[in-house]
């Protein structure tokens, strides 16, 4: 029994296996074997992120491609959780219990799942030193962790135009 069940509701799995033909001729010869298959849809799940699981950081290099597909992937699926982002959450690392209105307790919920989605998208030896108060602080200390502090940035600009110049003179 060879047959493999991947996730039918997504283009990047197919369910393979026999079929009960045992007619090998078919156009199967030229796919990729599923364990290559499984791997290249894995990979692409984490570069460009799911329904149910936001865009994976693997390389600190990669941020900046990273950080645009996991905004706009917060953006459309858990658009509070961007808000806090965004604009913070005055409150910061509150217990939850002290919260009484509806609208404190939407606020606190939408910065826990903005931490946990970041901590969740970002490899843990990446994210694990980084000390926050909230998810704005989280976002930005673990850009300023990737890209560098704006001199750095600068600095790598200025190096870049100067190799870009050399090798067009």
């Amino acid at each position: 029994m060879d047959d493999i069940f991947l996730n039918p509701f997504s283009d990047m799995y197919a369910f393979t296996g026999s079929s009960g033909n045992n007619d090998t001729s078919s156009s199967n010869a030229n796919k990729s074997p599923p364990k290559e298959r499984k791997k290249e849809a894995w990979e692409s799940e984490s570069a460009f992120g799911t329904f149910n699981k936001p865009p994976k950081l693997m390389a600190i290099e990669d941020y900046s491609r990273w950080a645009t597909k996991f905004e706009d992937w917060l953006m459309a699926f858990a658009f509070p959780s961007w808000k806090s982002m965004k604009n913070g959450y005055a409150e910061g690392k509150k217990n939850g219990e002290a919260l009484r209105s509806a609208e404190e307790i939407e606020s606190f919920v939408a910065e826990q799942k903005c931490v946990a989605l970041l901590f969740q998208s970002v490899r843990e030896d990446i994210i694990s030193l980084i000390d926050y108060s909230n998810a704005k602080d989280l976002w930005d200390k673990l850009g300023k962790k990737c890209l560098g502090s704006k001199e750095i940035v600068k600095n790598k600009r200025k190096l870049l135009r100067k190799e870009f110049n050399f090798l067009v003179v």
